[in-house]
């Protein structure tokens, strides 16, 4: 058998233990509810990681083309940009895929070495574009936080109360000293 032949007849299984990988990278209580909830409102990264891993599988090993990998890995990689990962934690995914493949590999006791390099060589193009789009995320991130305390809305962006609250709260307190 092929490695080609094999990621597509092991589809199923390489993208449940691929998306399992990827998920065991949050705290322990995230992984189990992100792995647990399947609504897509209610588990949004969740949904994210398992829908973007799909398609992501789909245009490495089904297709002849990689054109839509950008449009696959955005929406994941925003959301990894914004939580606190390392930049090597946060495109791990591409090196998590080969741990999967690596496994199934060995399984199959193939000796495609041919297509053992093809399958590596796109795990190494989906870890590029990975830290390519996670390091344009984060220049989008800290130019926004720049932006916003340029603005004076940097209460907001540092965790502070926002400026129409803090009035209330002062009105609050001078309607209680008129009474």
């Amino acid at each position: 058998m092929l490695v080609q032949e094999m990621l597509i007849e092991n589809k199923g299984e390489i993208l449940d233990a691929w998306v399992d990988q990827v998920l065991a990278t949050y705290a322990k209580d995230g992984a189990r509810s992100f792995k647990k909830e399947q609504n897509q409102f209610a588990n949004p990264v969740g949904y994210a990681v398992k829908s973007s891993l799909w398609q992501v599988y789909a245009l490495l090993f089904e297709s002849d083309t990689l054109e839509g990998l950008v449009p696959a890995l955005q929406q994941l990689v925003k959301i990894r940009a914004v939580q606190e990962f390392l930049p090597s934690q946060a495109v791990s995914m591409a090196y998590k895929l080969k741990e999967v493949g690596k496994d199934f590999y060995r399984q199959e006791k193939l000796e495609d070495h041919a297509g053992w390099l093809a399958f590596e060589e796109k795990a190494d193009i989906l870890a590029y574009t990975l830290f390519d789009l996670y390091m344009a995320s984060r220049e989008q991130l800290h130019k926004t936080r720049l932006e916003e305390y340029r603005r004076g809305n940097n209460l907001l962006a540092e965790g502070g109360c926002c400026p129409s609250r803090s009035l209330k709260g002062n009105n609050v307190e001078i309607q209680s000293n008129i009474l």
